[in-house]
């Protein structure tokens, strides 16, 4: 009883500390927007992001995310489908681990997918976890629950479990079912490996030689993905982007070679080639021959599995190499360095180091594989010091909530990271074998507990947050009344306000320019409205991964607006004319707006919308100016 209650004690703690909800926020918005025009087609539809199709098509979520918001309106939807979302998860996660391994060792496998960011791709773009909605998480417990089924080889669940979960979220399911070939295919036949992985070869060289018009991006429409979407292409990954790569795959090489059970070595090869074929196919198909369908399909991607799959395994790859043998515990030692690095050259190099000294360390006499253990063990020394360094130097409590408690920020910087978690599940593992060890294992249950309700008022404080409550909408009902449906709005600070308080399209934003990748038209229209303004702001501002986002001087407002591009300008700017309407501005409404978004609709990491504040630090009012003509027109 006592080894399944305090993993599950470290599970709640350490999903509050990493992975507490942040509302209507980054991807989220786009798929309100999604949802948000079936509700109102006539006007949302024609805005440029979905005006000329969108992966809406290609998904059921958006109709069952409308059936939501028609119940609970949109942030109740999104906090309810965030929470059933990472619940699935991490139920397929367990249903995963323990179709591999023993409980004990299944639960504390949970534990470490909870305790770490499992965040890939460059600037950290996606994560396993996500704090706000997007159908991902659903379609990533699917996979996985389709997993656990093939390795008890019941086929046809597996199959309908991987269906629905590409129903859900097409890019996400292709790792499920990719790792479904290995598992049936390329793992009992090896050959047949070898095949599929020639035809594959031969199907992306195929696509760019015999129709490179149709299968190719043309210069216009690649220049502007690169500038808008550079995390799609390998070559721009950075040092750090592959040592999080290095960190996985080394986990799972160990796993297919130390394990001992047949499902949890079949599951990591699996990950493993799903994780490695993914980086290659995208190598080829987008870096070097810039096919459409690889890029859009995004393989890289992928990784996803294998960072869960080698999160599940770790306790059991660490458990099996950790035995009184020199040789299995450099091993052990090399790679518990590797996940404390996390993500830099020196996680790199002791994920390699890892991976050789399973097979390397036979060679070396005893004596000399004593002095190898001394400097695994000086290695992970060195990881744990510079770890607990670089969080108290880059600490992000400033970065978080000031009406947070100082401890409980503090506590969360240290633990986004995922280090300090994986000490309290390595000692709560040393604790379950040790002889005496149970005395220990309730206070730590204790300890945990304690934790959890400490951290539960602001927990349901975050979950139980509206940004957008239906009196604050209700307020913008003038407002709708006076703008015409379809008309184009522009407003700078918070797109998504023009969706969902005004019920109009967004005229341009940075985050519309997200999914410039999935459409050339939409590509084109964005390039153009953003030449429309280059008078007075610079393309890049909308159009480049670079830009914050538009900062914008009350002259460049209204330069804006004299250009006549689009109909309305909603700001919290005075342009010295008067507006059509004028109300009293909620922070809400303006926070977070297009930029800093993750994922397929990603925009530059950190950047972040403010609107404009008068001297006293509060928000100035909304103003509404039509611009069809002349701001001064008023009218």
């Amino acid at each position: 009883m006592l080894d399944a209650l305090v993993p599950l004690l470290l599970c709640e703690v350490f999903w509050t500390l990493s992975h507490g909800y942040r509302g209507l926020f980054h991807d989220a918005r786009l798929y309100t927007l999604q949802a948000l025009s079936r509700l109102h087609p006539g006007s949302l539809s024609q805005d440029v992001f979905l005006r000329f199709g969108s992966q809406d098509s290609f998904t059921i979520f958006s109709p069952l995310y409308e059936a939501f918001i028609r119940l609970w309106g949109p942030d109740w939807a999104a906090a309810l489908l965030t929470l059933a979302s990472q619940v699935a998860l991490f139920a397929g996660a367990w249903f995963l681990a323990r179709s591999a391994l023993a409980p004990r060792l299944a639960l504390l496998g949970v534990a470490v997918l909870a305790a770490i960011p499992g965040d890939y791709g460059t600037d950290r773009i996606f994560a396993c976890v996500e704090q706000f909605l997007t159908p991902r998480m659903a379609a990533e417990a699917l996979v996985l629950a389709a997993l656990a089924a093939a390795l008890r080889q019941r086929h046809w669940p597996a199959l309908t479990l991987l269906l629905l979960a590409g129903m859900l979220h097409p890019l996400m399911a292709a790792a499920g079912a990719a790792a479904l070939v290995c598992q049936y295919v390329i793992a009992p036949r090896p050959r047949a490996g070898v095949a599929i992985l020639g035809a594959a070869t031969l199907l992306t060289a195929g696509s760019a030689l015999l129709a490179p018009s149709l299968m190719s991006f043309d210069p216009l429409w690649l220049q502007l993905v690169r500038e808008r979407c550079p995390y799609l292409f390998l070559s721009n990954w950075t040092i750090d982007d592959w040592g999080r790569v290095a960190v996985t795959l080394a986990t799972l090489a160990v796993g297919v070679r130390r394990l001992p059970g047949d499902r949890a070595r079949l599951l990591c090869q699996a990950a493993l080639l799903t994780t490695a074929g993914g980086l290659l196919l995208s190598f080829i198909g987008c870096d070097e021959l810039h096919l459409v369908w690889v890029t859009q399909l995004q393989p890289w991607r992928w990784q996803w599995l294998g960072i869960a799959t080698a999160a599940l395994m770790l306790p059991a790859i660490l458990q099996t190499c950790a035995i009184p043998e020199h040789r299995g515990r450099i091993t052990a030692l090399l790679l518990a360095a590797a996940w404390i690095f996390g993500d830099n050259a020196f996680s790199l190099f002791s994920a390699v180091a890892a991976v050789a000294s399973t097979g390397a360390s036979r060679w070396f006499k005893p004596s000399e594989t004593r002095w190898i253990v001394f400097g695994a063990l000086a290695l992970l020394a060195l990881a744990l010091v510079w770890r607990i360094a670089s969080n108290l130097v880059f600490t992000d409590e400033h970065y978080l909530e000031l009406q947070m408690p100082r401890w409980q920020r503090l506590a969360i910087s240290f633990a986004h990271d995922g280090s300090a978690p994986l000490g309290a599940i390595a000692l709560a593992w040393w604790l379950m074998r040790a002889p005496g060890g149970r005395i220990g294992l309730k206070a730590l249950a204790l300890l945990a507990a304690a934790a959890a309700l400490a951290l539960l008022p602001q927990t349901w404080a975050q979950w139980t947050h509206r940004e957008f409550p239906p009196e604050r909408i209700a307020d913008f009902a003038p407002w709708r009344a006076a703008i015409p449906p379809g008309a184009q709005v522009f407003w700078p600070d918070s797109p998504f306000g023009a969706w969902l308080l005004l019920d109009r399209p967004s005229y341009l934003s940075p985050m519309q320019s997200a999914g410039i990748v999935f459409s050339r038209t939409t590509a084109l229209e964005l390039q153009r409205r953003a030449l429309e303004l280059q008078s007075v702001i610079a393309p890049q501002e909308f159009l480049s991964w670079a830009s914050p986002g538009p900062r914008l001087t009350v002259q460049q407002l209204l330069g804006a607006c004299r250009l006549a591009v689009f109909d309305y300008l909603v700001t919290g700017a005075d342009l010295g004319v008067p507006p059509l309407a004028i109300m009293a501005a909620s922070g809400e409404d303006l926070r977070q707006g297009s930029a800093g978004l993750a994922g397929e609709f990603a925009g530059p990491p950190g950047a972040a919308e403010n609107p404009p504040a008068s001297a006293s630090g509060e928000y100035n009012p909304l103003r509404l100016y039509r611009c069809a003509s002349h701001p001064a027109d008023g009218k």
